[in-house]
Formats: structure tokens, C-alpha cells, sequence
């Protein structure tokens, strides 16, 4: 897909919240034509609960055993400010989690386009680290400036070999005093601790004024018109989502990996045209765009290097104004007459789904595929068509 001119994107910020589905944040959006679910009950906020969400209940909600919880929030009254960024920007309505499982894995496919686990890893003790490739540390090899502003432990970039003790490792807190100083790197990652993540039981819209303070703070520092930011979530938290997503990857039990559900991506920016867009995309996409929009090379993991990237909705012909400064009033634009038609599913974007491969590490080393949640055994490799 085309790439805007170099020199279009100076920055881009990658957001990464918690445990939310498309159908669960953006029923406000069918007004604009989006395949949301509309009617399903509105969400307490905050809401009253964590759901079970590891691979073994992604599993169960896959073949029909239970359904996830059937909760909406009322998106304009609880999440004003992602339903301004989901008009004015793209909204990915068919973008999803990298895998079918919950948070570590998917945290590690924004980072590096692999994992080598399926669950989290336990929360007490020594946490392990693999010499993976990541995307920031491809920046930093190549003399692009970048900085992860993460939570508690450095989740999830201490992972990384490469990443461990780089004093570009730096607390989320401090993303809006350094951006307001006039400190935005190229490439920004930028990660919550609870209540800022939206992971359930935590009030929603407190991650919102988080973000919404990140984003105001790239506005305030002149950098609207030459920074595109991708907001997105790890997993799917055990909400259900009424699309049921392709199959690109499965494990040796023969269960589907790849996709997982639905999760909301917005892709927002002075220069990113606006619009529902229907693409089927996964977490790589959001690595592989900026590796795109920043001009690096290709990290060296087919999962993520083949992925065709988002650069295409950057476009410097357009020019859309900078959202609402924090805190103050947001006019909703107002819905068309008459919705549009939802547009029909895309075709599956591979025609053969495959087992899933090893993980590729850096120097030219490799760890066995991730398979540590095994699953019952299915009689056969599922179906492009039947996910």
C-alpha cells in the first residue's frame, strides 16, 4: 500500500489500553454505518467486574460454550473524547488482538509482532526475558529517537533483552511533562497502570482523560499536523464481540490463534483521513505502521513484516483540525440523516490458514512455537471460512 512522502509523519504514538471489544466501547458509532451490536444491555461505569478472559475462555466463548459478557457502555455519555477521535480520525472497525488469548501475548505482537506465551506470566517472581526483536529497539538501531513510557515493572517492554535498563524506558507519567517541554521522540509507546488502563473494574473514563491528556499535551507542543497516533487494546478482555474474526494462525491443538477479537483501533492525526474502515488488521499492523510512516527496515519477523501496514490513510492533502484541549467541552459532529449501510465483512486475508511458527530471536536464534496452553484437541486444522 502507498506510503505518504518522507517527512509527512515526524512522530508517531502508539496507545495501548485494557480489555475492551469493539462492540462493547463503540456502539455510538452505528449512526456513522459501523457493524456494531446496538442492543445489547448498557454497562454499569464503572463496571462491576473483571471477566475471565485467558486463551482457555477464548476457547470456550470460539466454539459457542458461552458468549462473553453482553455489555455496552453508553459511548457518547461515559467515552466522549473516543467518540470525537472515532469520527474526525479512522476507525479500524475490523481490527484485532494478534492472538486469542488475554494480556502479555498481545502486549508483546504491538511490541515485536511475536510472542512466546499464550497466558500471562505469573505476576510475583522473576519475570522472564527474550532476545526479541521489538520496534523500538529496530529505532534504536537505527538511529530513530524513541522512548516507552510504561507502568509498574516496565510491563511489557522488560521482556525484552535489548529494552531491559534503556534510560528510554521511562514511567507514563512522564509523557505529557516531556512532551510539554518540547521532548517527543520520533516514536512514542505509551502504556497505563490501573485505574489510567480502562482494565476492568476501573471508571472508564478515567483512561479516557488519560489519553486525552497525552493527546492534548502532542497539540499544545505544535506536533498535531506531523503526528499520528494509534490508540488500540490488548486483548478482549472477556467482552463479546458479535464478528467472529478469520483465521490466519492455530496452535498444534488445531484451535484458532490468529486473529482474536475485535478491538478497537483509532488512527488519528493532522493528516489521517477520516472514516470507518472495514480492512481486516491485527496488532502487527500497528508495529508494521509505523516501521512505514517512520521509514525503518523490516524487523526480520514474517508475522509483522508481511502485514500490509495502515500508512495509506495518511495523506498529506488532508488537513483536520487538532480535537478539543483537555477538560473542556466536546460538540459531537452530528450523525448523517441517514445511516449508512454497514459495509459487508472483507474476504479472510488468507486463503490458507497455518500453524503457528517459532519465535524468531535476535542473532540469528529461535524458541519453539508458543504452545503452553494447550487446548482439547480438535480433529483438524480450522478453516479460512469457518472461524
Amino acid at each position: 500500500m502507498a506510503t505518504p512522502p518522507p517527512g509527512t509523519v515526524k512522530h508517531v504514538v502508539i496507545m495501548v489500553q485494557e480489555n475492551h471489544t469493539v462492540d462493547n466501547y463503540f456502539r455510538g458509532l452505528a449512526p456513522w454505518g459501523a457493524n456494531v451490536a446496538t442492543d445489547w444491555p448498557i454497562a454499569p461505569n464503572p463496571p462491576s467486574g473483571d471477566q475471565p478472559h485467558d486463551r482457555q475462555h477464548y476457547f470456550s466463548w470460539l466454539s459457542g460454550r458461552i458468549t462473553g459478557a453482553h455489555a455496552q457502555f453508553d459511548t457518547a455519555a461515559v467515552l466522549p473524547f473516543y467518540l470525537y477521535l472515532a469520527i474526525t480520525g479512522a476507525f479500524l472497525e475490523n481490527h484485532c488482538s494478534g492472538f486469542g488469548t488475554n494480556s502479555t501475548p498481545n502486549h508483546l505482537l504491538i511490541v515485536g509482532g511475536q510472542s512466546p506465551t499464550l497466558r500471562n506470566p505469573p505476576f510475583r517472581g522473576p519475570k522472564p526475558v527474550w532476545d526479541m526483536p521489538s520496534l523500538p529497539g529496530l529505532a534504536d538501531d537505527h538511529g530513530v529517537s524513541w522512548r516507552c513510557y510504561t507502568g509498574s515493572g516496565d510491563y511489557p517492554v522488560a521482556f525484552y533483552r535489548q529494552l531491559v535498563g534503556s534510560p528510554n524506558v521511562r514511567h507514563s507519567a512522564e509523557f505529557v511533562t516531556e512532551t510539554r517541554a518540547g521532548n517527543l521522540p520520533a516514536l512514542s509507546m505509551l502504556w497505563h497502570n490501573s485505574p489510567l488502563d480502562e482494565h476492568p473494574p476501573a471508571d472508564v473514563s478515567t483512561g479516557m482523560n488519560a489519553i486525552w491528556q497525552a493527546v492534548d499535551a502532542v497539540v499544545q507542543a505544535g506536533h498535531w499536523d506531523d503526528t499520528v497516533f494509534l490508540l488500540t487494546y490488548d486483548d478482549w478482555g472477556g467482552y463479546d464481540d458479535h464478528v467472529k474474526t478469520p483465521v490466519v494462525e492455530y496452535t498444534p491443538d488445531n484451535v484458532q490463534l490468529a486473529y482474536g477479537p475485535r478491538v478497537p483501533l483509532l488512527m488519528f492525526g493532522g493528516h489521517v483521513r477520516a472514516g470507518i474502515d472495514s480492512r481486516w488488521c491485527s496488532h502487527v499492523s500497528i508495529p508494521k505502521t509505523a516501521i512505514q510512516l517512520l521509514g525503518l527496515p523490516d524487523l526480520g519477523v514474517p508475522r509483522l513484516d508481511a502485514d500490509a501496514g495502515l500508512a495509506d490513510l495518511v495523506d498529506p492533502a488532508v488537513s483536520s483540525p487538532p480535537p478539543p484541549a483537555f477538560n473542556t467541552t466536546i460538540a459531537l459532529p452530528a450523525p448523517p440523516s441517514s445511516p449508512p449501510p454497514v459495509r459487508p465483512l472483507p474476504p479472510p486475508p488468507v486463503a490458507m490458514p497455518q500453524p503457528v511458527g517459532p519465535v524468531l530471536l535476535r542473532f540469528n536464534k529461535q524458541l519453539p512455537a508458543p504452545f503452553d496452553v494447550q487446548l482439547p484437541q480438535q480433529p483438524a486444522p480450522p478453516s479460512s471460512t469457518t472461524p
